[in-house]
């Protein structure tokens, strides 16, 4: 199918405010604005977010947030404007659907800006709220494996002349290949929290992952606007401080982009030079200080660290189930009966279905980092001989003291 300047214009024009959220280290709450075309967006926003506001449980959970929301910033962030009357207008005040927010915090006209400006606000309390209900214990891995899983391959496929490709049919760009982290080994996870500064499992971030290789280095942006834009993930559910980008100087790559888009639209370059072009100004960034320590300079990546909201049905509920069974049979003793029935009563649960937040790691990066970072100090093998001697100074730096005390008597 032939590229249109039009179509070509659209593939390459960015939501820079989410762009930073995902891979600029930006937290959503910072920003200013957001994007929503129409309702049909929001309700996508919000599904995709890990909340379908058709489904009565989550719409009921939504109103509760907004309610929480608004009470906290009147009880806690403005009690005295609030008496004196400085409150939002009614329509968000009194909304019960989470749409309405959404919209008005993508409203832009200069008329509406303070309604933006406190939809914006509650927004960022009812996404603080969401997370904190959210960080319960999971750990069904197999069912998050799955979900996550899911929401990728619906957009990874083969064109007609058997390339990779990640997209839609419509629109998209060609990979080298994925690879896919199913699970981490209970060894690297031992290893990671021997050598981590917090020493507790919340901290492991990628026991999921997946690394998509591009075959152009320009390619892998437009790879991260399709995580957004197909809602493979819901770039409020990324966390800001653990983006990383060690390959693209992103300054430089809008520049270019926004000029090669406004000389393709107005007629000066064909759709076939604006990508040649465009690979060709394309630059790698200047690498400098890594936040983590064990990962070598040369290690050329876009990295996200994500989380969806996994549901899965609650086990407890199967083996209440047989319990009654057993009880319903009558062939125990009366004791044995008794301790079952008082057994069934602490344990009773009506939660049919349990949901946590599950994280997982992206990396994205074209075909030629791919090569290097596989070689010399970017190696993964170098990766995890930094982590074992960090874990073994932390482990045994008494043992090994004392052995060297001992040698020297």
């Amino acid at each position: 199918m032939e590229t249109t300047a039009e179509t070509l214009a659209n593939l390459w024009s960015f939501n820079w405010g989410a762009m930073e959220v995902l891979i600029g280290g930006k937290s959503s709450i910072d920003l200013t604005e957001l994007e929503i075309r129409d309702r049909t967006d929001a309700s996508e926003f919000l599904r995709y977010y890990g909340y379908d506001p058709e489904n009565p449980q989550d719409a009921q959970k939504i109103h509760s947030v907004i309610c929480e929301s608004w009470n906290f910033i009147e009880k806690y962030l403005m009690p005295a404007e609030w008496l004196a009357g400085r409150r939002p207008p009614d329509d968000l005040l009194m909304a019960d659907d989470a749409c309405v927010i959404l919209l008005a915090a993508s409203d832009r006209r200069p008329e509406c800006a303070l309604r933006q400006a406190w939809a914006c606000a509650v927004l960022r309390v009812m996404h603080t709220l969401a997370h904190i209900d959210g960080v319960a214990k999971f750990a069904d891995v197999e069912a998050a494996r799955t979900q996550i899983m899911n929401r990728f391959l619906k957009y990874i496929f083969r064109n007609g002349e058997g390339q990779l490709c990640f997209g839609s049919r419509e629109t998209s760009v060609q990979l080298d290949r994925i690879e896919w982290k199913l699970r981490k080994s209970r060894e690297s996870i031992l290893l990671k929290l021997l050598h981590k500064k917090a020493n507790v499992a919340e901290t492991i971030y990628d026991l999921l992952g997946m690394r998509i290789i591009t075959k152009n280095l320009s390619d892998v942006m437009v790879v991260v606007k399709f995580l957004r834009e197909f809602h493979m993930v819901s770039f409020p559910n990324c966390n800001p401080a653990r983006a990383r980008n060690s390959l693209i100087d992103i300054e430089g790559f809008k520049h270019n982009v926004d000029m090669l888009r406004e000389m393709l639209e107005e007629g000066r370059i064909q759709p076939h030079e604006f990508t040649n072009i465009l690979q060709g100004l394309t630059k790698p960034i200047s690498l400098g200080n890594h936040v983590n320590p064990h990962t070598a300079k040369d290690y050329r990546a876009v990295q996200l660290t994500c989380r969806q909201l996994i549901r899965y049905p609650n086990p407890s509920l199967q083996w209440q189930e047989k319990m009654n069974r057993f009880i319903a049979d009558g062939k125990s003793s009366p004791v044995m009966m008794r301790v079952c029935e008082e057994i069934l009563l602490m344990a009773a649960t009506d939660e049919r279905v349990i949901e946590g937040f599950f994280p997982f790691e992206l990396q994205v990066m074209d075909e030629e980092s791919a090569t290097q970072n596989a070689v010399g100090d970017a190696s993964h093998d170098r990766y995890k001989q930094s982590q074992v001697k960090a874990a073994r100074r932390r482990v045994l730096h008494r043992v090994l003291t004392l052995n060297d005390t001992i040698r020297l008597a």
